[in-house]
């Protein structure tokens, strides 16, 4: 690209409109206007001065809006939320403070926290749960690893409520041995494997924690699962069963306004049932063949789509993970598309995620970024049109120089373009939808917030400064 809208610069006049990577960039006055146009060129040429006015007008209105993004306008529409990704007992215990302490200099209201539980098992089947102290070594769930559990995560979300900060949990599962997607994974939340149910495991220890951590005004995001589409669309009636013995549990004693405990389902912003085979990855392909493949399909497997839609009835929140599949240059519009697709497949069910948000239930993208990677998550995407069309493949971490997609400037360019497109997206209210709150995914060739503690290396970093700032300004705006 030859030119970032959000950097408010012209090729013209690169010294008209300073970046927005400073909290002291916007002029915000009349005096700074006046400084701005004294740098402009003069010539003794009538006609070269007149073009000159033209040509610095347009970047003269752009700065004198991004001064007004303080103003009424800028309280419109949702904040990006930092994540904190946790995979593990150590990282709980060694790297979670370091994180929370990255997330709170990004102006956000609220932090999420993504405690993850590993299981033994296959794509679509699982044997047994267990909590990871290391990349190598897993144990079975016991009295004992469940409280440290617990323990470590209230002590690191308190880190955050201290700091005046709400709180929101994803709860995640993932394969000890290989990725697999969790979306295709057939399991019962409230059936003991091992002598362990997902709630018992996942759902139970997180919720204490946040018990532990919260006081009386503190708001609490708990979201019950991530992208568990087979699942969620199978044994709905057993996730149903989850929601209101989850809420009691953050609650615990607690003085605390029912307003301020919201659980929630997430999943997939396609895919939704987990079940739908199709024999391309383009989710452009999905929607438009989606129809034909549900009635080909749905008809063989064991969906409770009554219970599903009783389940979505239930929640306070719909999450949904949604990597925006766009393309260069794509207008405000398209960032919709992510949520159209999503709300295509779930009216298959009879849900209707407009009416649900009218009903005041609160929409959140509970997994948001752009990885620039490829599918097998081990190198960088070969083209833009790759890195556009496929944000949900990256890299993981720690850094390392060859696996950074953003050296590329092309690449990184459209990322933070696609910042600012969304940045705007959410302050117009997010299109045809109200999105409360999005998600970053700030861990891996993802995190271009610098919010993981394994983002950066000697070599350089998958943050950007630039982005971060332009974040920050976001952030501070809409929560003023």
């Amino acid at each position: 690209m030859r030119a970032i809208p959000w950097t408010l610069t012209t090729t013209e006049h690169p010294t008209l409109c300073v970046p927005l990577d400073t909290d002291h960039s916007r002029p915000t006055s009349a005096a700074a206007t006046n400084r701005a146009i004294s740098l402009l060129p003069h010539s003794s040429s009538s006609s070269s001065s007149s073009s000159s006015r033209m040509r610095v007008t347009p970047c003269l209105l752009v700065c004198l809006t991004a001064a007004l993004l303080a103003s009424a306008a800028a309280k419109q529409g949702g904040e990006f939320s930092p994540s904190v990704v946790l995979t593990s007992l150590d990282e709980m215990a060694n790297n979670c403070d370091q994180m929370v302490n990255n997330a709170l200099q990004l102006n956000a209201k609220s932090i999420k926290f993504v405690p993850t539980v590993h299981y033994y098992g296959s794509e679509s089947s699982l044997n047994s749960y267990c909590y990871r102290n290391n990349w190598g070594s897993c144990e079975a769930p016991n009295k004992d690893n469940m409280e440290r559990f617990t323990a470590l995560l209230a002590r690191c979300m308190k880190r955050a409520v201290d700091a005046g900060k709400d709180i929101a949990v994803l709860a995640h599962l993932d394969n000890m041995q290989g990725y697999t997607w969790r979306n295709l994974l057939q399991f019962n939340p409230n059936e003991k494997k091992a002598g362990y149910s997902y709630f018992d495991v996942v759902v139970a220890p997180m919720a204490r924690a946040a018990n532990r951590a919260i006081k009386p005004g503190t708001k609490v995001v708990f979201t019950l699962n991530g992208e568990t589409g087979k699942s969620v669309s199978q044994y709905a009636g057993q996730w149903l069963k989850l929601v209101g013995a989850t809420k009691a549990m953050i609650k615990g004693q607690k003085p605390l306004r029912a307003s301020d405990v919201l659980v929630g389902i997430s999943l997939n912003y396609n895919k939704v049932y987990g079940w739908i085979d199709f024999d391309q990855i383009s989710p452009e392909y999905i929607s438009k063949n989606f129809d034909r493949q549900w009635k080909a399909q749905a008809a063989k497997y064991p969906m409770d789509l009554p219970n599903m839609k009783r389940l979505y009835q239930a929640v306070d929140v719909i999450g949904v993970s949604a990597y925006p599949p766009l393309y260069p240059n794509f207008g405000l519009a398209a960032l919709d598309t992510p949520l159209k697709y999503h709300e295509q497949e779930l009216s298959y069910a009879g849900i209707s995620l407009k009416d649900l948000v009218r009903s005041g239930k609160k929409l959140v993208i509970s997994e948001w970024g752009l990885g620039g990677g490829t599918q097998d998550g081990n190198g960088v995407a070969a083209s833009l049109a790759d890195v556009a069309g496929h944000p949900f493949f990256g890299l993981w971490y720690p850094y390392a120089a060859y696996k950074d997609p953003w050296k590329n400037s092309q690449y990184n360019d459209y990322r933070r373009y696609l910042y600012s497109q969304t940045a705007k997206w959410l302050r117009a209210g997010a299109g045809d939808y109200k999105v409360d709150a999005l998600y970053v995914w700030t861990a891996g060739s993802w995190d271009a917030l610098g919010v993981h503690y394994a983002t950066a290396g000697g070599d350089g970093s998958w943050a950007d400064r630039q982005i971060t700032n332009m974040v920050k300004a976001h952030n501070k705006a809409v929560n003023a």
